[in-house]
C-alpha cells in the first residue's frame, strides 16, 4: 500500500467551523504527520513540501516541536525526527482504551484457529489506524505494528468501516475519499461497492490482496460503540493455498463470530448511557448500536 501523505489540507480549517479552529495547532500537528512509516528524518524542505507550508513556516514550527520534544534534530544530517514527547500522547489514549484488553484474547484464539493473524482498528480521517494486533505462531508475515495506518478504499477493515456506516454518512464519507484520493477512488471504487453488498449479505466485509498481494482479509465492526467512535476487527490469512471462496466461507464467519463473542463480554446488560470504568476491562463510553447483518 501506498504511504499515506500528510498534506496541507491537514490544517486547512474545516468547512463551516467558527473561529475557535486553532490553525497554528492544525499546522502544527500537519508537521508531526508528515512523518511516514520507513522514515526516520526529514529536512525542512521535506516538511515544507509535504505540509504546503513555507519553509519559513516550517521552520517555526519545528523549532516549537523541538522544544517541547515532539521532534529531535540530528546536527549530523540536518534534518528533523520524531521525538519522545509523541508516545506520551499515544501511550494515555491506548491505555484507555479498554476495549483492547477484552478483545485481546478473542483476538488470539483466532489468530491461532486460522493460522493468521487479526487486528483491531477506528478510523483516522481517511485512514484506518491499527489500535491492537494478534498473530499465530504459524503467521510468517509481517504483524502490522498499533499506530500503523491503512486505506479505507483499499483495505477491509476500512471497506467494513464504511459498510457500517448509516447510508447518508457513507455517501459523504466516500465524496470525501473520491476528492482526496481521486486515483485510488477509481481503483477501488467497485471493490468498495461489492464489499459492502457482502457486508449486508454476511456481516463481514473482503479485500483480495488489495493492500497486500500474498493476503486475504475480511472486516467486521463490534456492536458497541466507543466514545460513539465504530471499532473494527479483522482478520488477514496468506492467499497462497486458499480460494476467495473458501475464504469467505471459512474464515469470514469465524470473525463474525468473534466479534459477537467479544460484544457479549463487552457490553451485556449495558444500556446506550451506561459506562464502564473499571482501568484493565474498561471500554469508555461504551454504545450498543444496531445487530449486525444476518
Amino acid at each position: 500500500m501506498p504511504p499515506q501523505d500528510a498534506t496541507s489540507s491537514a490544517a486547512s480549517e474545516p468547512a463551516g467551523t467558527d473561529g475557535s479552529f486553532a490553525l497554528t495547532l492544525a499546522k502544527g500537528l500537519a508537521v508531526l504527520r508528515a512523518f511516514r512509516a520507513g522514515e526516520t528524518y526529514l529536512s525542512n524542505r521535506d516538511l515544507a513540501e509535504r505540509t504546503g507550508f513555507s519553509k519559513p513556516t516550517v521552520s517555526r514550527l519545528a523549532r516549537t516541536l523541538l522544544e517541547l520534544g515532539y521532534l529531535r534534530h540530528s546536527p549530523t544530517l540536518g534534518r528533523y525526527a520524531l521525538g519522545t514527547a509523541v508516545l506520551t500522547l499515544a501511550y494515555p489514549m491506548l491505555a484507555g482504551l479498554g476495549i483492547r484488553h477484552i478483545a485481546r484474547p478473542f483476538m488470539h484464539e483466532l489468530a491461532n484457529d486460522v493460522a493468521g493473524q487479526v487486528s483491531m482498528g477506528m478510523r483516522d480521517r481517511h485512514t484506518m489506524v491499527f489500535v491492537e494486533s494478534a498473530r499465530s505462531r504459524a503467521h510468517r508475515l509481517t504483524l502490522p505494528e498499533i499506530g500503523a495506518t491503512l486505506s479505507i478504499l483499499a483495505s477491509s477493515m476500512g471497506r467494513a468501516y464504511l459498510a457500517a456506516l448509516a447510508p447518508d454518512d457513507r455517501d459523504a464519507l466516500l465524496e470525501e475519499l473520491r476528492a482526496a484520493e481521486p486515483d485510488g477512488f477509481a481503483r477501488y471504487a467497485g471493490a468498495v461497492e461489492e464489499a459492502v453488498e457482502t457486508f449486508a449479505e454476511r456481516g463481514f466485509a473482503c479485500s483480495f490482496g488489495d493492500v497486500r498481494r500474498e493476503m486475504y482479509a475480511c472486516a467486521a465492526p463490534l456492536r458497541v460503540r466507543v466514545d460513539g467512535e465504530l471499532v473494527i476487527l479483522n482478520c488477514g490469512v496468506p492467499a497462497a493455498g486458499m480460494s476467495r471462496e473458501a475464504f469467505v466461507e471459512t474464515i469470514g464467519p469465524k470473525l463474525v463470530a468473534m466479534t459477537h463473542a467479544i460484544d457479549a463480554a463487552a457490553g451485556a446488560g449495558l444500556g446506550p448511557d451506561q459506562a464502564m470504568h473499571a482501568p484493565a476491562g474498561a471500554v469508555r463510553r461504551v454504545t450498543p448500536v444496531p445487530a449486525h447483518p444476518s
